[in-house]
């Protein structure tokens, strides 16, 4: 019988770059090489991937609200185009 247990996720960042991992000795080293190549990785704490999956989806949701409102705006502005004012004088 197989154990459905989520693995965990060790990771890192360097400047607006993050790296994954799902072994920690292979994360370690490639935090030290980072160092050893004079980047300033700063590591993260460690996450069950379901954790990450699940806070993946909430902003894939919120992303999806916020352009289906932005499509709404544009098909307002485009039907009324005669009182949508940019600032325009």
């Amino acid at each position: 019988m197989t154990d459905n247990v989520s693995p965990i996720i060790y990771a890192f960042d360097i400047v607006e770059n993050t790296y994954y991992f799902f072994d920690k000795l292979e994360a370690e080293q490639a935090f030290e090489q980072a160092e050893a190549k004079g980047d300033f990785p700063e590591w993260r704490e460690p996450t069950q991937m379901l954790e990450l999956l699940t806070i993946k989806d909430a902003l894939l949701g919120e992303f999806a609200k916020r352009i289906a409102f932005l499509e709404l705006q544009l098909e307002r502005a485009e039907l009324g185009s005669d009182s949508f004012d940019l600032g325009a004088s």
